[in-house]
Order: C-alpha cells, then sequence, then structure tokens
C-alpha cells in the first residue's frame, strides 16, 4: 500500500512532537520529526510504499507538496497535529482529501487524542484519529485497509464507519518499546536538522515513554500514559551506532518524558553507551528531586552536555498547586550538583498557572537568579486540552482566548489578575534581560565555551533570541 506521511505546512515555523507542540521562534533551526520517522520504520517493515514529508524543515507549501507527491497516488495519509495548528492541519487535510478523494486520512497528536470525537463530528473529510502514541495503531489501519473493510474494531482509534463516529476501546500502551525499531530517519530532510549551538547535524533518541508524576499542566501522561516504558540501553545504543555510521551524526536529543525516572536505567544506559565509545554529545531533561551524583558523574562521562529542569515557580505554593511534587531548593541543589559534574543545566518556568499573581511572578524571576542555572526560559502557561489545568481553567472560566492558534507558550490565554497581555508579554522580555545580562551569566557562558569558536555561536545565538524577544515585547 502507498502511504503518505505528512508533517503538514504551517505559517510560521512550528515543532510538532510527542508533548511538544511550540512555535520554533527562538530556534534557528527544525526539530527532528521522530514520530514521522518510526511511522516510516514500522510502516515500511510491514511491507507498505512510503513517501514523507516534513513541510516545516523543507518549508514546503500546499502547492508545492501535491507537486511533489506526483504520480505516488496515496492510499493512506497520517498527519501529524497540534492544539496551536489543529485548524490549519485540518483545513490541510480537507485539501488533501480534495485532491484525492479515495484516501484515508488519519490525524495523531495530543490535541486530537484528547478532542477525538469533536473533531472527527466536525471534520467529515478526516476518516480516522488516533488516539495516543501512534505507531502500533498505524500499522493496524494499514492492515485493516490493505485487507479490505471489516466489521473489527481496531484499538486506540476513532473512525467514521458507515457515516458514523466510532470511538473504539482504548489501545494498551506497547511495553516492549524496542518492538518499534529504528525511526526511517534516511525517509526525512536530515540537512535542516542541525543544533543551533552546536552548529551540526543532530537527530532526536527516544529513550522510554509517560510519566507517573501528576503536574496539572503537561499532557504527557495523557499521550504516552503514566507508566514509564524504557527502551533496552543495548537497543538504544545499536540505534545510536547506526545513526553515526549510516547518518554521520554525533548530537542528539534523548527524549522521554521523565529521562531520569530510573537512576538506574540511566546509569546502565551511560556505561553502555561508554564502553561502546561512540564518542557523542547528548542532552536530555532530569527532575529536581534526582540528587544523585554518580549518575550525574557518568551521564557527563557518556557525553551529556545538558539537562533541562522543569522549575515552573518560584512561588513554593504555586509549585504544590500544579502538583509538582518538588521544591525550590531541590532545584537549586540538582543546578549546583550538575555544575559541580560539568553538565549544562535548563530550567523552564511557566508564568500563568492557576493563583499566579504579580508577585509570585516577581518571586519566580528573583528564583530564577537565584538558581543560577546555564539557561533558563520564562513561558506563558498553556491549558492544553488533555490537561487538568485545561479542565480547571474552562471550568473557573479563565481562559479568554477562543482560538487554538493562540494557544502555545508565545501568548498568553489565561487571565491573571490585575495584568493584561502586554504587560505579561514585556514582563517576560524583562526576566530574559535581568536573567541573561549579569556579570555571573556572562562569566558562566565564558567558562562553558570550551572553544572560542563556541563561545561565539552561543554569544550569535544569544543576540538572535533577544532580537525576537525585543520584536514581542
Amino acid at each position: 500500500m502507498r502511504i503518505l506521511l505528512i508533517n503538514p505546512p504551517y505559517s510560521t515555523p512550528f515543532i510538532r512532537e510527542g508533548r511538544c507542540q511550540s512555535p520554533q521562534s527562538l530556534r534557528k533551526n527544525s526539530v527532528p520529526q521522530m514520530t514521522l520517522a518510526y511511522l516510516a520504520g514500522v510502516l515500511e517493515r510491514a511491507g507498505h510504499e512510503i513517501i514523507v514529508f516534513d513541510c516545516i524543515a523543507s518549508e514546503i507549501r500546499d502547492g508545492e507538496l501535491f507537486a511533489k507527491i506526483g504520480s505516488f497516488g496515496p492510499v493512506l495519509a497520517f498527519v501529524n497535529t497540534t492544539t496551536p495548528t489543529i485548524s490549519s492541519d485540518l483545513q490541510f487535510i480537507r485539501g488533501l482529501k480534495a485532491r484525492y478523494p479515495t484516501i484515508f486520512t488519519v490525524a495523531f497528536g495530543a490535541h486530537v487524542t484528547a478532542l477525538h470525537k469533536v473533531v472527527m463530528e466536525s471534520s467529515s473529510f478526516l476518516d480516522a484519529v488516533i488516539r495516543n502514541e501512534p505507531e502500533f495503531t498505524a500499522v493496524e489501519i494499514a492492515r485493516w485497509l490493505n485487507n479490505g473493510p471489516a466489521s473489527d474494531e481496531i484499538a486506540g482509534c476513532t473512525m467514521r464507519r458507515d457515516g458514523e463516529v466510532r470511538v473504539f476501546a482504548d489501545r494498551n500502551f506497547e511495553k516492549d518499546l524496542d518492538a518499534l525499531g529504528f525511526p526511517a530517519w534516511q525517509y526525512l530532510p536530515l540537512n535542516q536538522y542541525v543544533h543551533p549551538i552546536f552548529n551540526k547535524p543532530y537527530l532526536m533518541v527516544n529513550t522510554g515513554r509517560g510519566c507517573r508524576h501528576r503536574c496539572i499542566f503537561c499532557v504527557a501522561p495523557k499521550y504516552y500514559g503514566r507508566s514509564v516504558r524504557h527502551r533496552s540501553p543495548e537497543s538504544v545504543v545499536r540505534e545510536i551506532r547506526r545513526n553515526v555510521e549510516e547518518f554521520g551524526v554525533r548530537h542528539f536529543w534523548f527524549y522521554a518524558d521523565d529521562f531520569t525516572d530510573s537512576p538506574s536505567y540511566v546509569k546502565e544506559l551511560c556505561r553502555e553507551i561508554i564502553a561502546a565509545q561512540l564518542k557523542i554529545v547528548w542532552w536530555s531533561n532530569t527532575r529536581g528531586d534526582k540528587l544523585d551524583k554518580d549518575m550525574f558523574l557518568l551521564m557527563k562521562r557518556s557525553g551529556c552536555f545538558m539537562l533541562s529542569i522543569g522549575g515552573e515557580s518560584g512561588s513554593q505554593d504555586l509549585l504544590r498547586r500544579m502538583r509538582k511534587g518538588i521544591g525550590r531548593e531541590d532545584i537549586v541543589k540538582t543546578v549546583t550538583l550538575l555544575r559541580n559534574v560539568g553538565i549544562n543545566s535548563l530550567v523552564y518556568f511557566l508564568i500563568g498557572l492557576p493563583g499566579e499573581t504579580k508577585e509570585t511572578i516577581r518571586e519566580s524571576i528573583r528564583f530564577a537568579q537565584k538558581a543560577n542555572s546555564d539557561y533558563v526560559e520564562f513561558y506563558p502557561a498553556t491549558p492544553y486540552p488533555g490537561t487538568e489545568f485545561f479542565e480547571l481553567a474552562a471550568r473557573e472560566g479563565l481562559i479568554n482566548e477562543s482560538h487554538w492558534e493562540n494557544y502555545q507558550y508565545s501568548d498568553f490565554v489565561i487571565d491573571i489578575p490585575g495584568l493584561d497581555k502586554q504587560t505579561l508579554k514585556t514582563t517576560l522580555s524583562k526576566a530574559y534581560f535581568r536573567f541573561y545580562l549579569r556579570p555571573r551569566t556572562l562569566i558562566l557562558l565564558l567558562k562553558r565555551a570550551r572553544h572560542p569558536s563556541e563561545f561565539i555561536r552561543l554569544v550569535n545565538f544569544g543576540w538572535g533570541y533577544f532580537r525576537k524577544l525585543l520584536a514581542k515585547a
């Protein structure tokens, strides 16, 4: 069967990957489409003919795309979607259906997982939605179409049958992630996935899925489940070696909802990487309550460059309300420990969660300076469908925006008492300047730059960052 896999066009560069659904506005390069690569791999191994387009990375518009598809004649299409891009994504699918009337169209992503029935009922040109992780369900949909229509249900799918929207049973999350095989990166424009700091090509490597924590704002548990599933360290290392040898890539984003959920797993993986002498550079995430020096030392030895940490707020009361499960001092201790072992830290803060005030915003800005991570990012808190935050905000009438395209980490869709949108945007810009334009930060950058060329790249990246912030203020 001829199958089309698409990261569809959008008016601005956008990230569509698992829980990540945000603009690329503060990045210079596109993010690798790992889920599309996985879909290509599992469908190719099932015997199908595949064509893949990352329209964001390749800057392909609708008309160009249809010309590139040419005579391929797709029978089935899987389309990546997010909350902020959903209106555009559905419009694209409508155009795809008009161009190829017999094509079977399937959408996947966190937004359509949460609002699958609403999306299907309002989009007659959409044949199915995959709920949660898409790969195993996609293979079954292709098999079902290939063998001819039948009355059997496809778990994890909401499908249009005989003009009626039917919600089939949930699919159990696959425990054996090694069964996914490796992503088929050869179908994607690898030359477009260049890390803005290293100026080197990079790829994602998925080490695990799922998150056991209860943060009210995160879609990860809804999309990948609350049980953490790890790939075997041996499989991860084989994939890395493949990427080095076949694609010449040595820089990797270890993609996981909670990478350090199991310190013993991380240590085993790092030992395998060290033993394999792969000489790679990688980055991932950790929580503030994983104070394991031996783990961090092994991570550094295996090539870890940076870990991101969800700090979220400088207010302990807000951390409690969002059920983060960590304290402010945990963040400070983790940043200090990472610095001592030589790993960079990036701490994220969300502005606008329930209970936010002018004073708690000031607390977060002061706390960011106290924690003194190498990098920091401030984002408007966004109530994505599928999260408790969305349900709470809708119930209490906190949402001030009716257009999905504004539900992204660059706009405020939640009312904060005493603060209008423009004031909030200006406050975020000031927060960046107050953090980065400190002598302490500049000294850290100088220390961390291993070579003059790296320092120049960091400065250039930072300058581009600030220019975009100024434009948004």
